[in-house]
């Protein structure tokens, strides 16, 4: 599979696109002002305590406090007096307030971006990313990135981790080090230990609520988590984000710095690639697939809900034939939409019905199989009595459509608006029956034209003389009632009828 990374810097802003085979299956974003919290580390203090929760609220200095669930709190051994064996089962019955108490200073690192109402997800158990491996400073665990999946080279891994391993950390090997040798992989763990040291120091030297340590910039992290052989080349647009991913890759893979190359033709790079248009395309709330069918996505607060629907795709054998080839399509596309828009939590996903189980089967297997190229961790459930097939997608950042879009002005992100005639049967109701029998009184509305034609269709209440006049541009939504001399009625006004 052929993958490229594309970069673009100007005015501040950062973007890069993941293409591969010529596909755009990942788009990422960065503004000032909007830097990722997701790895950043502060000293926090303990504001409130929901003992119903098991969670408490720590003030990092941000907006929203975030929330600390007593899963993600560090406790030290030594409160215990048990032996290791025992610590599991006392941990489980310790209490959100046996663990920590109001004002208490913490060091905690984000773990989940603040969403809709919520502020964002903390822990105190610290991970530090590095090129070939994470390091675990308070959990004492190996772990091998499940990508590796030879198990001779897993326990190799696993034996080199065990050597390097600071003591009473811990490491999870990273995909890249599958290769590496045991000199890149120790001078890996010692830079992270370094820098585990000096946040401790700018953490024993601060008062909370304050930040310790934020993670690198979106090229630096793209470049260690993605610069890899299968990358056959990095092109990136603007000189100084250029140098600064050079110097980057020279750091952390310099066996790779050759594929980072500056782009310096006139079109504009995403222009060239048509990045923009593809992108708008492909997150729509109709997507279309190649057959005809389409998927219709929406996202909801709780979970999003991804529907498969035939379209315009006929097939040419039978019906089983058809629907199978229209689910196979879809899923497809759905593997790439969930990376693109970086969907996370709960998808539902309402696959057009599958008589043969060997379909349901099959077509299960294809989407296990499409969401191993996804980086982010998801758990495929299965599929319900009712044919639904349930996942989950991990969620660390917001969606990006909520990072670049805004709820409608007109809906308000509902996606439906009154009708026009419902609009004008309020004007009636509300506005006019106030001024029923008033002699002299004179109402003057003003309204769309789609409004002002629904509101003489219907006519007046018994009592009531009323003009409207059409009001170009205006949404239906908008309208005005006045009380006016009828002598300084607009040419244009046309009076309402008498409702019969």
């Amino acid at each position: 599979m052929k993958t490229e990374l594309l970069i673009e810097a100007e005015l501040g802003q950062t973007r890069l696109a993941v293409l591969e085979d010529g596909q755009l299956v990942e788009c990422y974003t960065e503004r000032p002002g909007q830097e990722k919290l997701p790895g950043s580390i502060f000293v926090g203090r303990v504001a409130n305590i929901l003992p119903g929760m098991q969670a408490a609220f720590v003030d990092i200095g941000l907006e929203k406090n975030a929330m600390l669930h007593a899963g993600d709190i560090k406790l030290n051994k030594s409160d215990f007096g048990a032996d290791a064996e025992k610590l599991e089962k006392q941990l489980s019955g310790r209490t959100i307030g046996q663990m920590v108490r109001m004002g208490q200073e913490l060091l905690v690192q984000v773990v989940k971006d603040p969403g809709g109402t919520k502020g964002p997800r903390i822990s105190s158990h610290v991970t530090l990313p590095g090129r070939l491996a994470v390091l675990l400073p308070t959990v004492s665990y190996i772990g091998v990135s499940r990508r590796i999946d030879d198990e001779a080279a897993r326990a190799r891994l696993r034996a080199l981790a065990e050597k390097c391993r600071p003591e009473g950390m811990g490491l999870i090997v990273r995909t890249a080090a599958a290769d590496a040798s045991e000199e890149d992989f120790a001078r890996d763990v010692d830079g992270l230990l370094r820098l585990w040291r000096s946040i401790e120091t700018r953490a024993a030297h601060s008062t909370a609520p304050a930040l310790i340590h934020r993670d690198e910039g979106l090229i630096h992290r793209m470049l260690r988590d993605r610069l890899s052989p299968e990358v056959e080349r990095v092109l990136i647009e603007g000189k100084a984000a250029y140098r600064a991913a050079l110097d980057a890759a020279e750091t952390l893979s310099p066996e790779l710095a050759g594929r980072v190359s500056l782009y310096d033709g006139e079109t504009p790079l995403f222009d060239l690639y048509r990045i923009d248009a593809k992108y708008e395309k492909a997150c729509r709330r109709h997507v279309w697939l190649n057959s005809g069918g389409f998927l219709v996505i929406d996202h909801t607060e709780a979970l999003t809900v991804i529907d498969v629907n035939s379209g315009k795709f006929i097939g040419t054998k039978n019906l089983d034939d058809t629907v199978y080839k229209t689910n196979c399509e879809a899923a497809r596309e759905i593997a790439r939409q969930l990376r693109l828009r970086d969907v996370g939590g709960i998808i539902v996903i309402d696959f057009i019905d599958m008589t043969a189980d060997a379909h349901k089967e099959g077509l299960l297997a294809l989407l296990r199989e499409l969401l191993k190229n996804d980086r982010t961790k998801t758990n495929l459930v299965g599929m319900t009595s009712l044919g639904l097939v349930e996942l989950t997608r991990k969620r660390i950042y917001q969606s990006f459509h909520t990072l670049l879009m805004r709820p409608c002005p007109e809906c308000g992100g509902d996606g439906f608006i009154q009708s026009a005639e419902t609009v004008a049967r309020g004007i009636l109701h509300r506005d006019l029956r106030t001024g029923a029998g008033g002699e002299t009184a004179c109402r003057l509305i003003k309204a769309s034209a789609d409004v002002a034609g629904q509101l003489m269709l219907i006519g007046a209440p018994e009592g009531v003389r009323a003009y409207v006049l059409p009001e170009s541009g205006w949404p239906d939504r908008r309208y005005t009632v006045e009380t006016v001399n009828e002598n300084d009625l607009p040419g244009k006004a046309r009076r309402l009828p008498r409702f019969e």
